[in-house]
């Protein structure tokens, strides 16, 4: 394999390997943070097929490991388990998905890497069918049961900065359609004028639709998260309703 081949291969996967964890641990890396980590991670692993073979140690998984894995935002030794955990378990997936593809493709498991019959193939199928686990991973966090709590939500978009007194409700299940995402129910009129995305909901007086936006920046106790934020007109119990998928790992 062409080394840039191999570069680009471990690179796109380990980027989905980053972001599958966090989708696990529902926060929001900079993207160059997870690009940085996926691309020395890469670079590694170049290093080891290609001049280094050392690199490939046994010994050296846990510190490779925990290289990927400061990708993740964390806060102590804790932080670091939990976010290293979330890691494995997604480089499990993305490389036993990868694996199982490889081995219809006609390839298998040869020198610790693996190989397919069309490597080029083998490669954008498996990105491409990677690519919808994060989506999947958001379904099933979204029916973890959490008790109802409050928490403090920040939501800053273009330019606009609004603070919200909110509560976990367990019987937030809302999802934007295409992206799998959850949904935060807020009442505020400065935000409306971005919501153009409409999200299926059901009340007692029927099927509806609210309108939601990805905001560019929004956080739950402090810790940002990924999520979409829908507007409404009615009266809610609290300043902002939070599905228990988006408060993670605490």
């Amino acid at each position: 394999m062409y080394i840039e081949i191999f570069l680009l291969d471990n690179l796109l996967l380990n980027l989905l390997i980053v972001r599958l964890a966090a989708v696990m641990l529902s926060v929001r890396p900079p993207l160059y943070r997870q690009t940085g980590a996926a691309f020395i991670s890469a670079l590694t692993a170049a290093l080891a097929a290609y001049k280094l073979p050392w690199l490939g140690s046994p010994l050296l998984r846990l510190p490779m490991l925990a290289l990927i894995s400061a990708a993740i935002p964390f806060k102590g030794m804790r932080g670091l388990i939990i976010a290293m955990s979330a890691t494995l378990v997604s480089t499990l997936i993305v490389g036993g998905g990868t694996f199982a593809l490889a081995l219809i493709d006609g390839g298998g498991f040869e020198n610790g890497s693996i190989s397919g019959g069309i490597t080029l193939r083998t490669m954008l199928i498996s990105l491409a069918l990677m690519s919808f686990i994060p989506s999947a991973i958001r379904r099933i966090l979204r029916r973890r049961l959490a008790a109802q709590t409050s928490v403090r939500v920040l939501i800053a978009h273009k330019g606009i900065l609004r603070r919200f007194d909110g509560i976990i409700d367990t019987g937030n299940t809302l999802a934007e359609p295409v992206s799998g995402m959850s949904v935060v129910i807020v009442r505020c009129p400065a935000l409306k004028r971005f919501a153009k995305i409409p999200v299926p909901t059901t009340t007692a007086a029927g099927r509806t639709w609210l309108m939601c936006f990805q905001p560019d920046s929004i956080s739950v106790d402090g810790r940002e998260v990924e999520c979409m934020v829908a507007l409404t007109d009615e009266r809610l119990s609290a300043e902002a309703v939070v599905p228990p998928a988006v408060c993670g790992f605490k």
